[in-house]
């Protein structure tokens, strides 16, 4: 009798527990590697655009990917700022890019000509519509290299650029829906550097991830003719190798007087090897020879 109540209240204390067999919704470290090589190649041409626009020096470092669902961003990334939502087809959803308020004054100020924002100055404030008319632009460079990054490995073309006043104010993406949340060091003229985040959605890069799956899989199985047709094609690049003397130092008055017939002494002693030098580095050490009629360097060392 007693078991048979113990059977009913652990048949009370059940719960239907929902299964989601589909996709998983969260991508593995080694998945993610992929991604951050390819972002991480964006971030220096990036950080010239930047610059340019803002006439100063600009560092743009990825630091760290990490998956988080769209509600916990909203939680996580607090405080105003810059928000540029972008579209990336035939990728679905919207990714999404945020300048903290510190970061976005400093670019404004810059751009206006100004020396940039005293460190210690901030205000709990949203940015105004011109403010944000002024730096879209500047923010947008940062998502056109993002999307020619990828476009390496995927097609995609940037469209549908908006900015928002604030994060919470983004539809498309389920709160639940979990992305890859990308953080960037971006350090302006010598400012300390601001962190920098963007927002992929699980959705937009799925496709992207898959196809550097197959790709890296595939890598094991190229056949042992491809890697010697290659390793022979490499072997072909023609370069251009230089024999020099020793560099010597020589007035500009004394340049300026040299004239045809001259002698210029390169303080170079007789017989002491040349350098043999391919794209600026010393590869060997030769001599001066002959080859028939022709002058030649005779190889006296290996490698330098």
């Amino acid at each position: 009798m007693n078991l048979s109540v113990s059977g009913e209240d652990q048949q009370k204390q059940q719960r239907v527990r929902t299964v989601d067999f589909r996709l998983p919704r969260s991508f593995e470290r080694s998945q993610l590697r992929g991604v951050e090589i390819i972002l991480g190649s964006a971030m220096r041409p990036a950080g010239t655009l930047i610059g340019a626009a803002l006439r100063r020096t600009v560092r743009i470092d990825v630091t760290g990917l990490d998956q988080l669902s769209w509600e916990a961003v909203l939680t996580d990334t607090s405080g105003h700022g810059l928000v540029l939502t972008f579209g990336l087809p035939p990728l679905g959803s919207r990714a999404v890019l945020f300048a903290p308020m510190e970061a976005a004054l400093l670019m404004l100020d810059l751009r206006l000509g100004g020396t940039g924002v005293d460190d210690s100055y901030q205000e709990e404030r949203q940015l105004t519509d011109l403010e944000q008319t002024l730096l879209a632009p500047i923010v947008a460079d940062l998502a056109h290299q993002i999307a020619t990054a990828i476009s390496t490995q995927f097609p995609v073309s940037l469209e549908r650029m908006h900015t928002e006043p604030s994060l919470e104010f983004i539809q498309g993406i389920p709160l639940q829906e979990m992305c890859v949340v990308v953080k960037m060091d971006a350090a302006i003229a010598d400012t300390n550097p601001s962190t920098l985040t963007l927002v992929l959605p699980y959705s937009m890069l799925r496709p992207v991830v898959d196809l550097l799956s197959n790709r890296t899989t595939a890598l094991p199985d190229v056949d042992d003719g491809f890697k010697q047709d290659l390793a022979e094609r490499l072997l072909d690049v023609e370069v251009v190798a230089r024999v020099r003397f020793r560099p010597t130092s020589i007035s500009s008055q004394r340049l300026l007087e040299l004239r045809e017939g001259e002698v210029l002494n390169v303080g170079h002693r007789q017989g002491k090897p040349l350098s043999l030098m391919v794209d600026r580095v010393q590869v060997a050490q030769a001599v001066l020879g002959q080859s028939g009629s022709r002058v030649a360097a005779v190889i006296v060392e290996g490698e330098a």
